[in-house]
């Protein structure tokens, strides 16, 4: 033993394995803090600090071998002790450390559903009212940045459902559900909330509101704040303010109010002229109530938007915008709806700004978020009308448009196989829904799959006789394969349909029936149509460009087909299969300049792709 104690002192491990302890006690230090205020991953300082743990072992070794001066060989018993050491490591790492599973787990857990409320009334002529009340709380959670909010869209399917939570959280991808329900009687309002961890099945924080039904907004920012409190979620002094901001007092104003969205948003027109109307008696009782005056602005513009109705409700619905935003400017709803008014008179750069405003001021405004993705689409800019859309997507999975949205991207990106992806699980979620069969026919027919592409052309007329996109497809589908009789019948359709008058693609198919008088007036016709669009040329959208490039190709004017076509590609047009498969460009196949354009339109591409490989690794993207 006492030969054993002078070896350690002559090798002098004791000061070796000090000096590494006080070290590594440093180490360990510097990288907790780093760690907490730079929130790295766990597996870091796990595994800095096994890996220190087990370099105690190894100091032990060294200096039990080396400790001594002079120059000593490896031994093979050394490199033994070192590999039985370096397998511990690995081993506990392997199973302690954090490798990002824990982290991957709870990464939801500021993913918030708010599931309909449910009405515990008697009778369920006031049905609304629990749907308002549900609406309006994921818009108060909306508004707070460190949150995100799974959109109405998505979490009204769950009204009434059988499913469990677990279910409804892996569906959604959120890791917190939000419950409640809603009972009136007479003057006395019984909100419930119960807030679930829906990875471990834990009630987080539940609470029963008793109060007057004029409480009911100091009940919804309350529920707001605790259930930012709950998450530890950074509730920022300016959102604090724009919870607590009361948009009217008064309570029958409120009703009417939350009757017009319930009507809005079941999205058909007569539902709509209900909303109207609600919004108009909400605003007769408080004529400064912003809310009121915004959904009235938003369902002018639907008008236009979704009902054909005329341009000249725009001049309305932007009138109410703006006024929406003088009563309230910190108001989310009246930026919004300022926007589509400016997006439907097509002052796209007004529309860009209050866009943005509005997603400010909710970060989870899907609508917005979409809307400011797609303007970004229209113009080329898609990089970021990637970022935008799928951002949408994510706040509402279960929105159509929302997918659709993002297939319309990877179509831009020549990633036709993602497209069509996306595309059919829009359509999954309403098989009978017309846009998304009719777009999914389309991007078939991009990939000349035209067996697919008339299958779903097919399906939307079936769905919708007077469906004036399905016809157009079939009509595009049947010049494609040269069956320019049947081609002519579809365009018939289409234009009978939607009261329009013939356009290019029709003179196309006039040409190849010899009806050469006819298809010619009406590209001259096409002409001075299109040189309108260019009068303000920074407010015309990238097809205009390609479709005055396709006309004079049409009109066999190859000199100014090209010329179209090159600021197309300046401007951001990619859809490199269209120019491929339609005919328009067919005389022009074997020329230079149309292969160097081609070339170009790769190069678009490829650049466009490399931006959203090196910012947006995670998603998804085709070589």
């Amino acid at each position: 033993m006492g030969k054993f104690l002078i070896k350690l002192k002559e090798k002098k491990i004791t000061k070796w394995i000090a000096i590494y302890i006080s070290t590594a006690i440093t180490i360990i230090g510097i990288t907790n803090i780093l760690s907490t205020r730079y929130d790295w991953a766990p597996f870091i300082f796990d595994f800095i600090f096994f890996t220190l743990f087990f370099g105690v072992a190894s100091v032990i070794i060294i200096s039990w071998f080396h400790g001594e001066e002079g120059r000593q060989k490896i031994k093979l018993v050394e490199i033994i002790f070192h590999t039985l050491i370096f397998t511990g490591l690995i081993t506990t790492l392997y199973f302690v450390a954090d490798f990002g599973k824990k982290k991957i787990e709870n990464s939801n857990e500021k993913v918030i559903a708010v599931l309909p409320f449910s009405d515990f009334n008697e009778t369920k002529e006031n049905e609304f009212f629990a749907d308002g009340i549900t609406d309006d709380i994921l818009t108060q959670l909306s508004k707070i940045s460190d949150i995100k909010v799974i959109s109405r869209t998505s979490v009204m399917k769950y009204k009434n459902t059988k499913m469990n939570i677990s279910e409804i959280s892996k569906e959604l991808g959120a890791g917190t559900i939000l419950e409640g329900s809603v009972r009136t009687s007479g003057n006395k309002i019984r909100i419930t909330g119960q807030l679930i961890d829906a990875n471990n099945d834990v009630h987080i924080w539940s609470e029963t509101f008793d109060r007057e039904m004029n409480d009911v907004f100091e009940i919804q920012t309350d529920i707001a704040e605790r259930i930012a409190a709950a998450l530890h979620a950074k509730l920022l002094p300016g959102e604090k303010e724009l919870i607590e901001n009361k948009n009217t007092n008064n309570f029958d104003a409120y009703t009417f109010y939350l009757k017009g969205k319930h009507h809005y948003y079941n999205y058909t027109e007569e539902e709509n002229e209900m909303a109207i109307d609600q919004f108009k008696k909400a605003l007769n009782i408080d004529p400064n109530y912003a809310l009121a005056i915004a959904g009235l602005s938003d369902a002018y513009s639907q008008k236009v938007s979704k009902y054909w109705a005329e341009n000249s409700w725009l001049d309305s619905a932007l009138v109410l915008g703006k006024k929406a935003v003088e009563k309230n400017p910190k108001l989310p709803e009246a930026y919004k709806a300022l926007a589509s008014a400016y997006q439907g008179k097509e002052e796209i750069q007004l529309a860009m700004l209050n866009y943005k405003k509005a997603i400010e001021l909710n970060p989870n405004y899907w609508t917005a978020i979409l809307n400011y993705g797609q303007i970004k689409m229209f113009f080329g800019k898609y990089d970021e009308a990637l970022f935008w859309i799928k951002r949408a997507a994510q706040l509402s999975p279960d929105d159509i448009m929302s997918n659709l949205s993002v297939a319309m991207v990877y179509k831009n990106l020549n990633c036709n196989n993602i497209a069509i992806n996306w595309a059919q699980k829009a359509l999954s979620l309403e098989p009978r829904h017309t846009f998304a069969n009719s777009y999914l026919g389309d991007l078939y027919l991009n990939v000349g799959d035209i067996k697919n592409a008339r299958k779903y052309f097919e399906s939307s007329v079936e769905i919708d006789s007077n469906w004036v996109f399905g016809w157009f497809l079939g009509g595009r589908i049947e010049a494609i394969q040269n069956d320019y009789k049947k081609s002519k019948i579809y365009f018939d359709r289409y234009m009978k349909i939607r009261n329009s008058y013939p356009e290019y693609f029709y003179a196309h198919t006039l040409l190849k029936l010899n009806q050469v008088d006819s298809a010619k007036s009406i590209l001259e016709e096409e002409v001075k149509d299109y040189s309108t669009f260019f009068e303000e040329e920074e407010k015309s959208q990238l097809f205009n460009y390609m479709a005055f490039a396709e006309i004079y190709a049409v009109r066999n004017d190859r000199v100014n087909s090209y010329k179209w076509w090159n600021k197309a590609i300046n401007k951001g047009y990619t859809d490199i299969e269209r120019i491929k498969i339609y005919p328009y460009f067919e005389n022009m196949r074997n020329e230079p300049e149309y292969k160097s354009l081609l070339q170009k339109m790769r190069t678009k591409i490829d650049s466009f792709k490399t931006v959203i490989k090196n910012e947006y690794p995670e998603y998804e993207i085709c070589e």
